[in-house]
């Protein structure tokens, strides 16, 4: 998908979920509503990706499902029927947008009319962000697939800051927040205080 030229608007269907995926990450997604099922279906026929953004806050008392202004194009690079009938499949980042208008199919699918965003350039993680280090160590030594087999680039503040960005717990706010930031050393800005660490390294 990188053959995209960076001065079209395309379409894509877009995929709000309460995470985010930054390029080059992976994420498994359990697919069972049928307008999801449509997405990967028609994605799949057209070799083409779709748009993973965090969700919008529901009004008072209702969940939204619309998606937020920033998300990342993804690719489907494995699928398999999962023990309770639902498709899984697992998706890689490929580039990062900025939705410019966005509409809902009649079956509940959101589209989204999307510009790309430049990539900031990486940078060694400084030396005052160990401690995250140890933390995206400890979570990568707990994870099974399809993040095991990925590599790991620790000392990369791209790499640290956008693995940690999607496996910690934030809410999709603040994963929209980090998604949004261009600058990598600032998202483990962000991310330093919302982190408390033990003795050992690890996350509470």
């Amino acid at each position: 998908m990188s053959d995209i030229d960076p001065h079209d608007f395309p379409d894509f269907p877009l995929f709000p979920l309460s995470s985010v995926v930054f390029p080059g990450g992976v994420m498994p997604l359990r697919i069972f509503e049928p307008r999801y099922v449509d997405m990967v279906s028609l994605c799949m026929k057209g070799k083409t990706g779709f748009g993973v953004c965090a969700l919008e806050p529901g009004s008072e008392g209702n969940q939204s499902t619309a998606p937020r202004s920033v998300g990342t194009l993804v690719e489907i690079v494995d699928f398999d029927r999962l023990e309770d009938g639902y498709l899984g499949i697992t998706v890689e980042g490929d580039r990062r947008f900025e939705v410019l208008d966005r509409r809902q199919a009649d079956n509940g699918l959101w589209w989204g009319t999307v510009r790309f965003l430049q990539e900031r350039r990486d940078v060694p993680c400084p030396l005052e962000f160990a401690g995250l280090k140890r933390v995206a160590e400890a979570l990568y030594d707990r994870l099974g697939e399809p993040y095991a087999s990925r590599p790991r680039e620790y000392d990369s503040a791209g790499w640290l800051s956008s693995r940690l960005t999607e496996l910690l717990p934030f809410d999709a706010a603040t994963k929209h927040a980090l998604l949004s930031t261009p600058d990598p050393v600032d998202r483990l800005k962000h991310i330093q205080p919302l982190v408390r660490l033990d003795e050992a390294g690890s996350a509470d």
